[in-house]
């Protein structure tokens, strides 16, 4: 379900976010769901608003490696 129409990203929590990351996964708030079910590795089911937070949090993470804070 997305939210209220015209939502946008929120604040990050950069170092929770990096502690998932260091520990070898994804946040969970991350990871996108369709009635309960994990579709991270189905974009074809993502909403629009699921596309934007993935395509976001990607971003940060290629982030985060390039300046050398998680393991590449």
């Amino acid at each position: 379900m997305d939210p209220r129409p015209g939502a946008r990203l929120g604040r990050v929590d950069t170092d929770r976010e990096l502690t998932y990351l260091r520990a070898g996964s994804d946040p969970p708030w991350e990871r996108p769901h369709r009635d309960g079910v994990d579709v991270t590795d189905h974009p074809a089911a993502w909403t629009p608003y699921q596309r934007e937070r993935r395509l976001s949090f990607e971003a940060r993470v290629a982030d985060y490696r390039q300046r050398g804070l998680i393991d590449p």
